[in-house]
């Protein structure tokens, strides 16, 4: 089996678009979601995108997108992995420089050689400004007027996570916010975000972790503001949910 190799970069403009590379990826990252597009030049093998409701496949050459909040899992389709190139785009960046229209949603699968270059060449330093500005307005033009389901039923949990990113919270005091058994509120919340409540939790925390991380502030703080045991601990959150590790973070 071949060698895999990560690499994880972040620009400093454009609201600090972040990009993240693979190499023969062959694992997969738990389900997760992230608040921004995903947009992923496939450069080899075939990756297979599972959401709550269905599966799609990108071949090598085409750009696969993983849309804004939504939960999703990205793996080879066999033990031979596959490779790619994600850069990550602000919904409203994709606003400014497309019909001044916030997208609802992008195309899932979009085979665009234009677009495949110029992105490629993102990666590989032989761009500029303007070049990234170029692929903010193509990938505009594949907007849809699909509107993503939403569920607003569990937005406490949303205000628990941003207002007391600190404290530890059981399941059984969680089920009982909602007035639910704990058995039926994994089942409801996980039907309705397509996540169980404690993953749901562990990826909003470790969005405003990486926020301050960002902001330079000491890893150790970091963890425990943000209810990790230490920063070791956040460590290997960031790495199996997102596949980048502090050092990655704190180098770019």
């Amino acid at each position: 089996m071949r060698p895999s190799s990560f690499e994880y970069k972040k620009w400093n403009h454009s609201d600090n678009i972040e990009m993240f590379s693979s190499i023969n990826e062959t694992d997969y990252f738990p389900v997760h979601f992230h608040d921004y597009y995903c947009i992923s030049l496939i450069t080899g093998g075939t990756e297979q995108l599972d959401t709550p409701d269905e599966s799609f496949y990108a071949l090598t050459g085409s750009v696969s997108v993983t849309q804004a909040n939504e939960v999703h899992k990205n793996q080879a389709i066999d033990s031979s992995g596959y490779s790619y190139q994600t850069l990550y785009v602000n919904p409203d960046l994709l606003k400014y420089h497309g019909t001044g229209k916030k997208p609802e949603r992008l195309e899932r699968v979009i085979n665009d050689n234009i677009l495949a270059g110029e992105l490629s060449n993102l990666f590989t330093g032989q761009s500029s400004l303007a070049n990234f500005e170029t692929v903010l307005k193509r990938l505009s033009q594949y907007a849809t007027s699909e509107k993503p389901v939403t569920e607003n039923r569990f937005a406490l949990l949303d205000e628990l996570c941003e207002t007391f990113p600190y404290q530890p919270v059981s399941l059984d005091w969680l089920s009982k916010q909602f007035c639910m058994s704990k058995f039926h509120f994994v089942r409801v919340f996980k039907a309705a975000r397509g996540i169980s409540p404690q993953a749901y939790m562990m990826v909003k925390r470790l969005k405003i972790a990486k926020a301050m991380l960002l902001k330079s502030q000491d890893p150790r703080h970091v963890a425990f503001m943000t209810g990790f045991y230490d920063h070791a601990h956040l460590n290997t959150a960031f790495k199996r949910f997102f596949g980048i590790t502090l050092s990655m973070i704190k180098k770019s």
